[in-house]
């Protein structure tokens, strides 16, 4: 089976006052589809460095990325990002921020019912239903992860790249986040 995400001798290497700091050098790894991988290793070992490679929010300093037989360039819908803040906005309602990501990815190609009923299916999936209608700062912080979980899915990435533990969610059934 061909690997959703192929890491080919990834390295990064960032310019600090004291000079080049190697963050990750020669990285090799296969990701196939429906594959659960955890990243395990003490604080500044490169763990969100790769996740932020594989996301494409940074570019590697040398090695090849590939999703889907496609060089990463930068972000794009086919991944999602949950981040280990829950970088929801305060003033939308936890329907709006997961509407947010949706009306990114489908708001051109579907109608407003369509998109209502993908937040509506995303909330419902991480059980998070019920809190559809409140503000961040009226739930709890493993809620508010859940609701991040809930835009990253409700995009359909090809390939969630999850910043933070699972653990922390307090989702009641680990096996919705595997997929």
């Amino acid at each position: 089976m061909k690997p959703l995400v192929k890491i080919e001798n990834i390295g990064q290497t960032f310019n600090t006052k004291s000079g080049k700091f190697t963050a990750l050098r020669d990285i090799n790894l296969d990701i196939s589809q429906g594959e659960v991988v955890s990243l395990i290793g003490h604080s500044g070992c490169g763990k969100s460095t790769l996740l932020n490679l594989i996301a494409g929010l940074t570019l590697p300093t040398s090695g090849v990325l590939l999703c889907a037989d496609r060089e990463i360039p930068g972000p794009g819908p086919e991944r999602a990002v949950v981040f280990q803040n829950h970088s929801l906005l305060p003033w939308m309602t936890c329907f709006g921020n997961v509407m947010l990501g949706v009306e990114q990815v489908f708001g051109r190609k579907e109608g407003k019912v369509k998109l209502r009923a993908r937040v509506e299916a995303a909330l419902e999936m991480v059980h998070m239903a019920h809190a559809m209608h409140k503000y961040p700062h009226e739930i709890s912080g493993g809620m508010k992860q859940r609701i991040g979980i809930a835009r990253a899915f409700a995009m359909e990435p090809k390939n969630p790249v999850d910043g933070r533990a699972l653990r922390c969610t307090r989702c009641p059934d680990p096996r919705v986040l595997a997929g």
